[in-house]
């Protein structure tokens, strides 16, 4: 019996430690999308309303994270603008993505289209991210779809490269030259015979995409480039109390918490699939 319960904590521990940190970050991550399906009913107060009586309010027993400058109550601002984060996490990573993808599997199989398609992606990487998404929102304008597609326009060149680099291995094996023997066109073969095999590495990068776009829109907010500051997101929240971080500090700590668990969370969620995914690592 005693032997039998050594396996089983044995077994357990093995389990804990290769998956542990998919499962911390994955219980995070999935407790935050449930607080965004519930907004509604979690948060007791509209994010938007003004109210003039209760103006900068210490947290107490009816607003549990205080009030703003305006009177709106923090807690309700900072539930609904995970919804924000999370919608614009996960929308860049899937723009980014598919245009990765494209790019890069165009890339990896035409010799001519890399060529020209490499000198885009370096002009493109020669800039900073954040002042080329900066560019970007403004050029485009206000709005959570314009700053979406800024941050995915910043965000594929990187993705493309990873699907490149697999592409041009993956290219030259002997499953690819047999498919092109039979007479396979270049659209089976690079769809079915070399995007399987660039999806570990693309699965992680991915992951870790979705916390530098939610880090990026959160900057971009509080900087008052993109969104509208009537949409409630954790980084306009900061930025309206700013002025008063020295007074009133609860103003700031609570949405940048709320963007550190996010943004913690996911990284631990990428580095458990690195770990699992990655097979220089087993």
């Amino acid at each position: 019996m005693e032997q039998k319960t050594g396996k089983q904590h044995k077994r357990f521990g093995v389990i804990l430690r290769r998956y542990g940190r998919i499962i911390i970050g994955g219980t995070v991550l999935v407790a935050l999308i449930i607080v965004a399906i519930s907004a509604p009913s979690i948060a007791k107060f509209d994010p938007l309303k003004l109210d003039p009586y209760n103006v900068k309010c210490y947290p107490n027993a009816e607003h549990l994270m205080g009030t703003d400058g305006f009177g709106r109550d923090i807690f309700s601002r900072v539930v609904y603008g995970t919804r924000i984060s999370l919608l614009v996490g996960v929308a860049v990573s899937a723009l980014s993505a598919v245009l990765g993808i494209i790019l890069g599997l165009l890339m990896g199989y035409y010799k001519k289209v890399d060529m020209v398609g490499m000198r885009i992606l370096e002009g493109v990487s020669a800039f900073p991210s954040m002042l080329l998404a900066m560019t970007l929102a403004a050029v485009l304008g206000s709005g959570v779809d314009k700053i979406i597609i800024a941050i995915g326009v910043v965000s594929t060149p990187s993705v493309a490269k990873i699907v490149r680099s697999q592409a041009l291995s993956i290219r030259e094996a002997e499953h690819v030259e047999s498919a092109k023997a039979m007479g396979a066109s270049d659209f089976r073969i690079i769809f079915t015979h070399i995007l399987p095999l660039c999806m570990s590495p693309l699965i992680i990068r991915i992951t870790s995409g979705m916390a530098s776009a939610i880090l990026t829109e959160a900057s971009l907010s509080f900087l008052g480039v993109g969104i509208s500051p009537n949409i409630p997101t954790w980084g306009g929240v900061l930025s309206e109390a700013k002025q008063f971080v020295i007074a009133y500090p609860f103003m700031v700590v609570y949405p940048g918490l709320a963007i550190i668990v996010t943004v913690l969370s996911i990284s631990i969620l990428g580095d458990g699939l690195r770990d699992v995914l990655d097979p220089k690592l087993k």
